[in-house]
Parts: C-alpha cells; sequence; structure tokens
C-alpha cells in the first residue's frame, strides 16, 4: 500500500496506483508523439518541426497536405486506426458569437477524410503550409463527389464555397485577393 497526503492518511490500492500511473504515461506519450519530426506516407519527404509553424500540433504534412489518423481528440494520438487521411476541402472553425450576437471568425482548417475508416477530420492550417496547396484544395473542393460532401455535412462540417474566397486569401496572405 501506498499513502499519500491528498488521501488524508487512505493508502492507495494497486488499481488506484495503476491509473494514475496510465494517466501519466498517456500524457507524456502524447507529448513525446507531437514533438518529433516525421516522413510523410504520401509525398515521402521529411517533415520537421519548428517553432514558427504557428500550431501547437503538427498533424499534416506542409508538402502535400495529407494526414495520418492518429488521433480522437486534437493531439492525442490515441486513434488505434492509423490511415491515411486525404485532404479533401476547407473549412473555419466555429468559434462562437461576440457580446453583441456576431459570429467570430475562426481559423481556416483543413478537411481530411479517412481512408480506413472515413472518419472525418479538422486540422488547423499551419504557417508554413504551401499555399498553393491550400488554394488548389479549395478550388477543388468546388467539384467533390456529392456522397463525399454528404459524409462530411453529417460530421456538421460546412466547406468553404466560392463566397469565402476572399476570406481565404485575407487568412492566407494578409490582403484581399485581386485577380
Amino acid at each position: 500500500m501506498f499513502y499519500d497526503k491528498n488521501t488524508h492518511g487512505r493508502p492507495h490500492s494497486r488499481s488506484e496506483q495503476n491509473n494514475c500511473s496510465k494517466k501519466k504515461q498517456h500524457k507524456t506519450k502524447r507529448w513525446q508523439a507531437t514533438d518529433r519530426e516525421f516522413r510523410c506516407v504520401h509525398c515521402k519527404q521529411m517533415v520537421f518541426l519548428t517553432s514558427d509553424m504557428g500550431t501547437v500540433h503538427r498533424n499534416h504534412c506542409p508538402h502535400c497536405l495529407h494526414s495520418l489518423h492518429v488521433d480522437t481528440k486534437p493531439g492525442n494520438r490515441a486513434s488505434l486506426c492509423r490511415a491515411r487521411m486525404e485532404p479533401v476541402g476547407l473549412t473555419r472553425k466555429h468559434n462562437g458569437f461576440d457580446k453583441y450576437g456576431r459570429e467570430r471568425g475562426g481559423d481556416i482548417m483543413i478537411v481530411h477524410l479517412c481512408s480506413g475508416c472515413g472518419a472525418v477530420n479538422i486540422n488547423r492550417i499551419a504557417a508554413d503550409d504551401c499555399c498553393d496547396l491550400i488554394l488548389a484544395l479549395f478550388e477543388q473542393s468546388h467539384f467533390m463527389d456529392p456522397s463525399q460532401r454528404a459524409v462530411i455535412e453529417r460530421a456538421g462540417i460546412q466547406l468553404l464555397d466560392t463566397h469565402d474566397a476572399e476570406q481565404l486569401h485575407i487568412a492566407l496572405f494578409g490582403k484581399r485577393w485581386t485577380p
């Protein structure tokens, strides 16, 4: 038995001790997994983590925007699927409403569709992502297969459409797009 001052002298059982140990291991694994470079399974390029990528969790390749199904929640690396995730569109993260009832602008997110289990995930774009690929993904999403679009909409995700082009350019380049 183990004693802890927070349990008021009551000894810990083995199961309580094991649960605490598992939680600590999970937290440690979670942060270790996000702090390493990796080779992209799609384009085979090495992806190095940098402080200027603008996001905490590197969860997709900046060269091709593909990912792996590794998270069940952002950054937890708890998914057992581990299949490839294809970028299929862009969305905006919903950040609630301001005190006047206006919708707050959210971050641009890449919509990924898992080739293994069909799960839909969204991942924040990073500062080092290829802007040309993000713009191409935006254009391609307008011609998406209707059944694929239905899967994304059932997941509660609204894809950016042609009316969002100016907002996308401002998010990527800090200025309005002029043709």
